[in-house]
């Protein structure tokens, strides 16, 4: 390995700061193959994209709504985004994606424009400007980070549903295909296109709704059928009125059976004596209230039912685990371990408060304690791949890097597309000082996310540990462009810009780091050298005096 270069390593940007997962991970044990599947909460985010800039859709925002109100009267709580822009679709799914719990079911929808480019696909907002493939990238919305973080969410139930292939006319190259790539679904993963892979779907300008769409509310509509029997009747009935132009495509890796309408019988069969389900906690009016609270666009007064719930049965675990989640949401750790410790008291072996009080552990840096909850859960579930990511998190906090490295790649073994995990080992290879596998694992990290800053950050400060300050130069740039406020990003760019001897360049980047964090040290000891080498020896002894004021020697 490359030894590592101490004056740059100090530079790299936080190696907890991103990626660590939404805590508490459902134990999805193994259920017999006919038993229905019954969870937790039914939470969705559906979204129509219409009003392109170029190349409009008249249909998706309709059926984004008739989506939204078929997903309600099922007794969903469902956040509807429409003609959302490059932000807006980002904030939304980023915002799903926290609202998720364990046993949930969550289903996002998406109508509109969609591509792949090089097999993997984006959705595409309604401020997207037809570019080359690179810029195309940016201005779109990468589906790998939705998936990872569904996955990753603990949710019984995972269903994807992707009428996104509408006569695409953004192609911009061999690179930039019409239509989406097929993708793998993890277990508890169903993923749901319009039309087969590499082709484009009928926005039905005859109709209100696209055509699967349309079929697709159908079948939601009819009751006693599971979830393969709703997409087999949308795929038969789509393939025929399209007189065999357009072929829905599933893909599943579901164990079990879900009912979006479950018939009389259906429902009985549920909770038939021979057919045993797991034990539930009492359901009340107030862990339904906190459960609902919890998965809403408002989650403050969640407590307050969670706690309403436990002060009437305090032997309802699920109003523990419900409430520890919500104050780690609220940053709250303390009192989601204290949660996690009272059914941990109970059931030792309850992997999802294991997981949970192991990743709070981790937010407060307290990486001891997480490690014993993480290996239990390891040693009970060898196949738990978050339990994998979490504890790499911990080991790389206890600066056990070879082992941070290891269980990294067990998760990339089975999730390639997660693009976090790619981050961090890149991250914990620059630690161990083998920069050109952290480079190429940060380089995968932007394949799959086009606009991870932090990760073109350390790949440019990895470069620069390396010696090849040509090459970091452009990754902090582009860092910059994503993020161009972070004094940090500004401060790290300047010191790459002092080792390539341009003084002037640097001074420039310190000014601004200091006047956007005027309590940043280690920027006044950098314009310090910076003023130094410009020969302004009075602002670099007063810049030196303020660092050692805010505690840099």
């Amino acid at each position: 390995m490359r030894r590592r270069n101490n004056s740059m390593s100090s530079a790299v940007i936080a190696l907890l700061f991103v990626s660590l997962a939404p805590i508490g991970v459902a134990q999805r044990g193994i259920v017999q193959a006919d038993a229905p599947l019954q969870p937790r909460a039914l939470v969705a985010l559906v979204i129509g994209n219409g009003a392109y800039r170029e190349n409009a859709l008249p249909n998706p925002p309709n059926d984004a709504r008739a989506v939204r109100d078929v997903l309600v009267e099922l007794g969903f709580t469902v956040e509807l985004m429409i003609d959302a822009d490059r932000r807006q679709l980002g904030m939304s799914i980023e915002h799903f994606k926290t609202r998720l719990r364990r046993g949930d079911l969550a289903v996002f929808y998406y109508a509109g424009h969609g591509f792949q480019i090089d097999g993997e696909n984006y959705l595409v907002p309604t401020d997207f400007e037809k570019h080359d493939v690179t810029t195309a990238k940016f201005d779109s919305y990468p589906i790998a980070p939705l998936i990872e973080g569904m996955e990753k969410s603990g949710a019984t139930l995972n269903i994807i549903i992707l009428d996104a292939c509408r006569n695409n006319p953004f192609r911009g190259g061999r690179a930039m295909s019409g239509g989406l790539a097929a993708m793998s679904a993890a277990a508890g993963t169903f993923i749901a296109f319009a039309t087969s892979p590499g082709q484009t779907a009928s926005d039905n300008s005859r109709g209100k709704n696209g055509l699967f769409t349309t079929y697709l509310l159908e079948s939601l509509k009819q009751s006693g059928l599971t979830l393969d029997d709703v997409f087999n009747r949308t795929r038969e009935q789509v393939y025929n009125v399209s007189h065999h132009d357009q072929l829905p495509w599933t893909q599943s890796s579901v164990i079990g059976r879900f009912y979006f309408r479950p018939a009389k019988e259906a429902a009985a069969e549920a909770s038939s004596p021979s057919r045993p389900t797991p034990a539930r906690p009492q359901i009340d009016a107030s862990y339904q209230q906190g459960v609902r609270e919890a998965r809403s666009s408002a989650p403050e007064h969640a407590v307050d039912a969670f706690t309403e719930a436990i002060r009437r049965n305090p032997a309802n675990m699920d109003a523990y685990y419900e409430r520890a989640m919500t104050y780690a949401a609220a940053e709250q750790f303390q009192r989601a371990i204290d949660d996690f410790n009272q059914i941990l008291r109970r059931s030792p072996d309850d992997v999802n408060a294991l997981i949970g009080r192991g990743v709070c552990y981790i937010k407060i840096e307290d990486y001891q304690h997480a490690l014993p909850d993480l290996n239990r859960v390891i040693q009970r579930e060898p196949q738990n791949e978050t339990a994998y990511f979490d504890r790499g998190l911990a080991y790389a906090g206890l600066q056990q890097n070879q082992k941070a490295i290891d269980d990294y790649t067990q998760v990339i073994k089975h999730h390639p597309k997660w693009p976090s995990t790619w981050y961090n080992r890149g991250i914990v290879y620059h630690a161990a000082g083998d920069f050109k596998s952290a480079i190429a694992d940060f380089t995968e990290a932007v394949r799959l996310l086009p606009d991870y800053s932090n990760a073109y950050a350390n790949r440019g400060i990895t470069r620069a540990g390396a010696g090849d300050f040509r090459q970091a130069l452009p990754d902090l740039n582009e860092a910059l462009r994503l993020q161009p406020d972070s004094a940090d990003l500004l401060n790290t760019r300047g010191k790459i810009l002092l080792a390539m001897n341009d003084p002037a360049k640097a001074l420039l980047d310190f000014d601004e780091a200091i006047r956007l964090s005027p309590l940043m040290g280690q920027a006044y000891s950098n314009r310090a050298e910076a003023r130094q080498a410009l020969g302004d020896r009075t602002g670099a002894t007063a810049d030196l005096r303020r660092a050692s004021e805010l505690g840099i020697r």
